[in-house]
């Protein structure tokens, strides 16, 4: 008897129950995949993007200064702490000029050939001096070390590289000179001091001077021809010729404020898209998952196709997700403040066609533009106020008029999120795809009752197996033994 094969045959029906529980399980961590790809998205844009990156506060205090009338006598930045709205009228009187110096050594050759000592230099090192102070005893020094075998070359780094002394040293090879001027213009005379070459020459030497500038009727003076005033840093480029000046304008950065709520609306279609894309996808009730039995009848790609359709639709119209894109909605598009009428809508930004389903577009970027340039304060509250006390009568966190935009919208994404971890056991932090599952929430609890069952099922099914091999193993026997005394009998009686 091919008892493996009968007891196999007589299992078949016996395991019909519990390939349906195990298909049950997949189903329930299908779904929880599926509400985790929902959860994930919604932390990323309430934790990361919206707290993090779409914070208007950084825009609002962002100023742009532009310059008018002369617009080549100056240049103009803000400073990264902001500058308040105003406007300067400057004239360019003096341009800051470097200290310079030259010292005319009494041989020459290829810097990086040449040995300091056959130039002169016996003392091991050579002084900058800045004699700007008329009291000697005030003139700071610079002591550059060096060796009588040293290359020029490795002098004039040196003395580059030299943050203290500030200057910038450049050699004729030709010539034998050394030509030496500070990095930064203003006040300064720069000389060489002990240790310089005997029979050296030192020439040209040039002080420097600060530049000047009138700004509203105030002279003030420039180092290194900058000069910052209220946060706005304007660069000395030349002269004002007579008779002109230039006007710069600082006000709020509409441009940086704007791409803001660019961003932001970025951000938020791309999670409808994901919440609109599994309410609308299509459900196969036919196509249940495949368990290891069955996945081994299979080849990768029939599989694979299998687990796509088995996976697709299971959120399909899903409660959760239909109300968090609901309340968004009604968070976007929601009165702001005591007029009525103000909102989104008012400056430009509607909640697009029908088939859109709700995704954010800006229909008018000029009329959202002046809204930005009009009143900056106000579109900020717009979108970042936060209400300290519970909604007044008749409103909600979702539609409360004293929160702002980005406030409701991060109010109605946490609801969601907890319901999702309630519901499926998601993380309320985590954008991980790949973590665990609370084993406390509703599916969690359903799985394991499930998986419970399937343990138990097993227990019995095995029992079973066991009991029916007992039974046609004795079958087997007896039959064995009647065979072989109706042979002997046969044997006997023949």
């Amino acid at each position: 008897m091919d008892i493996d094969s009968i007891v196999k045959q007589m299992m078949e029906a016996r395991r019909a129950p519990l390939v349906k529980l195990q298909q049950k399980s997949l189903g329930i961590e299908y779904k929880q995949e599926a509400y985790r790809s929902v959860s994930t998205a919604l932390v990323d844009l309430r934790n990361n993007k919206l707290q993090n990156n779409l914070s208007m506060s950084s825009a609002i205090n962002a100023k742009k200064a532009t310059v008018t009338g002369n617009t080549s006598a100056i240049s103009v930045t803000t400073s990264s702490t902001g500058a308040p709205a105003g406007v300067f009228n400057v004239t360019v009187k003096e341009l800051g000029t470097a200290a310079s110096v030259k010292l005319t050594l009494a041989g020459s050759g290829e810097a990086d050939k040449v040995k300091l000592s056959s130039l002169g230099f016996t003392s091991g090192s050579i002084e900058l001096v800045d004699d700007t102070d008329a009291d000697p005893a005030k003139h700071k020094k610079v002591s550059i070390s060096y060796n009588s075998d040293d290359t020029l070359q490795s002098l004039l780094n040196k003395i580059n590289n030299n943050k203290e002394a500030n200057v910038t040293a450049l050699y004729n090879s030709s010539t034998g000179e050394i030509a030496m001027a500070s990095k930064t213009s203003g006040k300064r005379s720069i000389d060489f001091g002990a240790g310089t070459p005997a029979g050296a020459a030192i020439t040209n030497k040039v002080v420097g001077k600060e530049g000047t500038a009138e700004i509203n009727g105030l002279t003030m003076t420039a180092t290194n021809n900058r000069i910052t005033v209220n946060g706005v840093i304007i660069q000395l480029n030349h002269e004002t010729p007579v008779g002109e000046s230039s006007t710069i304008t600082v006000g709020t950065d509409s441009a940086k404020i704007l791409e803001n709520i660019k961003t932001f609306i970025s951000e938020y279609n791309k999670v409808l898209d994901t919440l609109n894309g599994k309410l609308g996808e299509d459900k196969y009730r036919s196509y249940a998952p495949l368990t290891d039995e069955q996945r081994e009848g299979l080849t990768d790609k029939q599989a694979e196709l299998w687990d796509s359709k088995a996976k697709s639709g299971l959120l399909k119209n899903d409660g959760i997700l239909s109300q968090t894109v609901s309340q968004l909605r009604e968070a976007l598009i929601s009165d702001f403040g005591p007029t009525r009428g103000f909102n989104i809508q008012s400056i430009g930004i509607t909640t697009g066609q029908w088939h859109e389903k709700g995704k954010l577009v800006i229909q008018d970027e000029s009329k959202l533009l002046a809204a930005i340039e009009n009143d900056p304060d106000q579109i900020m509250q717009l979108f970042t106020a936060r209400s300290p006390d519970k909604p007044a009568e008749r409103y909600t966190k979702v539609n409360n008029k004293d929160s702002g935009i980005f406030t409701r919208v991060s109010d109605v994404l946490m609801e969601s999120i907890k319901l999702l971890s309630e519901k499926a056991g998601t993380s309320q932090v985590s954008t991980s795809l790949t973590g665990t599952f609370l084993e406390t929430s509703l599916l969690g609890t359903e799985k394991r009752q499930i998986n419970d069952r399937i343990t138990n099922l097993n227990r019995q099914l095995l029992a079973l197996e066991t009991q029916y091999y007992k039974k046609f193993t004795a079958m087997e026997s007896a039959i064995n033994k009647f065979n072989s005394q109706s042979s002997s009998l046969s044997g006997f009686l023949g």
